[in-house]
């Protein structure tokens, strides 16, 4: 099995064999993302108010989760929907109480970003409460590999899918057979 619990009795908390990585199991208090990279979303990156929209939405929706007892928030890392949730988790931990962390699926992920995009990756990265690299290279599936990483984290996923196939696609399919609670910010926006 991909996820495996192991108990420290001595200590009574339990932790989890999620990738490879042993992690202290906060799932009931974890939230991932999951979107369209930049060229899948439903308006150009250079549109600012469509952009604005979306970014309070997402302000929106992690303060929500956050009100709900969510206090860490996995981001993907990737452009676009990715990287605007990380940094609406950064602005919110200003105020709140909560922590960013990234699921990097390779170490040279963001090596073909275009510049500002690749800035923000390394701005959200820096800023991060913990970072979590999956991989120290490509390889065929390594996305879908981070995306089963984040579901498997989580009990709550922030989404942008507006019926596109792809990644998104088959994070959200993961995600409702898990049992993971979905906003689906598509659902609350019309562009």
């Amino acid at each position: 099995a991909f996820c495996r619990c192991l108990r420290y009795t001595e200590r009574n908390r339990t932790f989890v064999l999620i990738g490879g990585i042993l992690m202290e199991n906060r799932r009931c208090k974890t939230c991932c993302f999951s979107g369209y990279r930049i060229e899948k979303m439903p308006f150009p990156a250079d549109d600012s108010s469509a952009v604005q929209g979306l970014e309070y939405a997402l302000d929106h929706a992690v303060r929500e989760a956050a009100a709900w007892g969510y206090t860490r928030f996995l981001s993907g890392m990737s452009t676009g929907f990715d990287l605007w949730a990380a940094e609406a988790v950064l602005r919110a931990r200003e105020s709140l109480p909560i922590q960013l962390l990234c699921a990097v699926p390779y170490d040279q992920q963001a090596d073909h970003y275009p510049p500002d995009w690749k800035n923000r990756f390394n701005r959200c990265l820096l800023a991060a409460d913990q970072g979590y690299a999956l991989s120290r290279r490509y390889y065929t599936g390594c996305f879908a590999a981070r995306n089963r990483f984040m579901v498997s984290a989580s009990s709550l996923l922030i989404c942008y899918f507006d019926g596109q196939p792809g990644g998104t696609e088959q994070t959200l399919r993961m995600a409702e057979r898990d049992g993971l609670a979905t906003i689906n910010l598509a659902n609350r926006l019309v562009f």
